[in-house]
């Protein structure tokens, strides 16, 4: 459900329904136009790119059928309302979650699956997804409630990443859990004073681990699915990691046991 329009200062950056429809950064709209993934409405440029960047970047839209408009800079800063723009920005449709059915329909062997369970922080989720792809995960899971959607600083953070793994929205992760547990897929949670350490895991296994909320973290719903619970050893005072830290870990060690161990 869509909230009603907050009005704002002018000039001041949009996190929500703005940032769903425009994109920018140099990273973020070569990846996402080139890709072809996610369906791009408008390319705008700045008349400050070289020509060969202009080139490139109108050939490719050519092909994509995708219009693209030469403009100021200033003139994109009005548009996405953000200067970091680098001198591309993209109008965009609606960012296309993965569906479970299709989803489905992939054979993997031995997969490796990351839920994020409600989590709310732009960067924290972007950082999330880059980490995921770059390490190898097979598909990235979140609810449909309490958590962040992809917006233009989720894409930007993720390094154009949200267009190179499945990401898969549904209304129901305990009863994925479910299903995941009924053929033989490890369902594993992070707990602080959880006795397996995380290096101690088999993660040759098929597996999904779980992330939590920033304040909250794993509902305890989701903790009660889980198959394991493992903790990540630290030496410090500091009570906790942040939780695109410890998702980078979980996923580093992961793909260190299935690929370079």
């Amino acid at each position: 459900m869509v909230g009603k329009p907050t009005k704002l200062k002018k000039n001041k950056p949009l996190l929500g329904n703005h940032q769903k429809c425009w994109i920018w950064g140099r990273n973020a709209v070569r990846e996402t136009l080139m890709t072809g993934f996610w369906q791009m409405y408008e390319l705008h440029l700045s008349d400050r790119l070289t020509t060969e960047d202009i080139e490139q970047l109108e050939q490719q839209a050519a092909r994509s059928i995708v219009p693209v408009f030469i403009s100021t800079d200033k003139e994109l800063t009005q548009k996405c309302r953000a200067s970091d723009h680098q001198g591309m920005i993209a109008k965009m449709a609606p960012f296309p979650y993965t569906s479970i059915e299709l989803f489905n329909q992939q054979e993997i062997t031995s997969p490796l699956f990351l839920i994020l369970d409600r989590i709310q922080d732009p960067f924290n989720f972007g950082a999330i997804i880059r980490s995921a792809e770059i390490m190898g995960a097979d598909g990235i899971f979140v609810g449909s409630h309490e958590q962040c959607e992809v917006t233009s600083l989720v894409c930007r953070t993720s390094a154009g990443a949200v267009n190179h793994i499945p990401l898969v929205q549904t209304a129901d992760l305990i009863s994925l859990c479910r299903d995941w547990k009924k053929n033989g897929i490890k369902v594993v949670g992070t707990a602080m004073q959880a006795a397996e350490k995380l290096t101690d895991y088999n993660f040759q296994q098929s597996t999904a681990m779980i992330v939590g909320n920033e304040g909250t973290g794993i509902s305890q719903d989701l903790l009660a699915e889980c198959t394991n619970l493992v903790r990540i050893p630290q030496q410090g005072r500091t009570e906790s990691l942040n939780v695109a830290i410890s998702a980078s870990i979980l996923l580093y060690e992961a793909s260190r046991q299935r690929h370079f161990s």
